[in-house]
């Protein structure tokens, strides 16, 4: 009786040892597939802002090493002709952000697996080059992800950026 009674005690507290499925470390081979974008938010300091409106429209992709990521205002207007005039292209690179760059992965932390990707294409030259650092982590079918600070293209700022997808079908 007295191994049985240590043996539940062991039992129950290995089991409030385990983490819950909210506090399961995230792996890189979660991230892999395509992801439509919910929500994007940047913040400096103390304001907060949504570059691309409320809904942003897009979609990021993650392979075992690389990812790839495209985001647009659905509220941009279309042009009035497949030519675009100057100041119907310059409306145009203020209301999306893309690009592409392979990743490392690296420690786990509670935020999510940090991941490095090093910018080798984007539509702004200001991101080419650079390194993006997020924090990443899948919750269900949702990936969050939070950079502690990166350059937003549409607005030029060093910003803590927040980004919510949900797996795409």
């Amino acid at each position: 009786m007295r191994n049985f009674a240590i043996a539940t005690v062991a039992l129950a507290l290995v089991g409030a040892a385990a983490p819950s499925d909210a506090q399961q470390a995230t792996t890189k081979d979660q991230f892999v597939g395509t992801w439509k974008v919910d929500v994007l938010k940047t913040t400096v300091g103390d304001k907060v802002s949504h570059p691309l409106g409320d809904r942003p429209f897009g979609y990021v992709t993650l392979t075992a090493d690389r990812i790839w990521l495209l985001f647009v205002d659905p509220a941009r207007k279309p042009p009035a002709t497949p030519a675009l005039t100057d100041a119907e292209a310059a409306a145009m690179m203020k209301t999306q952000v893309s690009w592409t760059g392979r990743y490392v992965t690296g420690e786990q932390t509670p935020d999510g697996l940090k991941i490095t990707s090093h910018v080798d294409a984007a539509t702004s030259e200001a991101l080419n080059g650079t390194d993006r650092v997020y924090l990443m982590r899948v919750e269900g079918n949702k990936l969050i992800m939070k950079s502690p600070g990166v350059i937003v293209p549409m607005t030029g700022a060093t910003s803590i950026v927040d980004i919510e997808l949900t797996k795409a079908q």
